[in-house]
C-alpha cells in the first residue's frame, strides 16, 4: 500500500513510517518485482534516510532476491544526515552483495552531474 503524508509523518510516534522504523524487523510488502534480477551485476538503490537509516521496506525489496555477488551502490535524499547506518542496516538483507555508500542526492542535481558521479564509480 503506497504511503499516504499522515503515514510519513515523523514527528507523530503513531504513524505508520514510526512504527514500522521501532520495529527493526518490520518488512512492509513492495508490489511489484524486477522479473530479471538475476541479468544485474550492478544495482543503484535509492531511498529517503529515515532515522539514519533505509526504511525496512528497502530490506523488504533486497530480501525478495539473491543479491550475492551483486554491487548496490546506494543513494538517497535526506533532510539532513548523511547515509549514518544505512549500509550496515542494509548489508545483512543482501549476503554476499557488496554494498557501497553512493551519494546523497537532494534538490534537482543535473544530468551532467548525475553522469559525473557514475562514471567517477568504480564498478
Amino acid at each position: 500500500m503506497p504511503y499516504t503524508k499522515e503515514d510519513l509523518n515523523w514527528q507523530d510516534k503513531n504513524s505508520r513510517s514510526s512504527v514500522e522504523m521501532r520495529d527493526t524487523s518490520s518488512r512492509p510488502a513492495v508490489t511489484g518485482k524486477v522479473e530479471n534480477m538475476g541479468d544485474y551485476d550492478v544495482i543503484f538503490l535509492g531511498f529517503p534516510i529515515w532515522w539514519y537509516v533505509a526504511p525496512h521496506i528497502t530490506n523488504s525489496f533486497l530480501e525478495e532476491y539473491d543479491m550475492s555477488g551483486k554491487k548496490i551502490i546506494l543513494f538517497a535524499t535526506s533532510g539532513g544526515s548523511g547515509f549514518g547506518k544505512s549500509v550496515a542496516g542494509l548489508q545483512d538483507s543482501c549476503p554476499g552483495a557488496t554494498v557501497m555508500e553512493g551519494k546523497i542526492l537532494n534538490g534537482s542535481p543535473s544530468i551532467d552531474a548525475l553522469k559525473e558521479w557514475v562514471d567517477s564509480l568504480t564498478l
